[in-house]
């Protein structure tokens, strides 16, 4: 489960949290709709509408793709500084 959260600041700051663990969703659900700060809009593969243009480019991409210019993601995600 994915979960969006977008503050009412000035500047609006979004987070995407995946959730590996079900059984603790409803408590972090509960936490977060105590805080009057805070929106929550959670996505599922079935509510999200991808439109045919969206679509039709990733459909463009990986038709392109070339498996010299992939990379590994292992690398990739040991290539940030967090």
């Amino acid at each position: 489960m994915y979960i969006c959260i977008a503050t009412n600041n000035y500047a609006m700051q979004q987070l995407l949290l995946n959730i590996t663990d079900n059984s603790k969703i409803d408590k972090l659900m509960n936490l977060l709709s105590t805080l009057n700060y805070v929106k929550v809009e959670s996505y599922t593969e079935e509510n999200i509408v991808v439109s045919e243009k969206e679509k039709n480019i990733i459909r463009d991409r990986v038709k392109n793709a070339k498996p010299e210019n992939f990379k590994n993601w292992d690398d990739v995600i040991n290539s940030f500084e967090v």
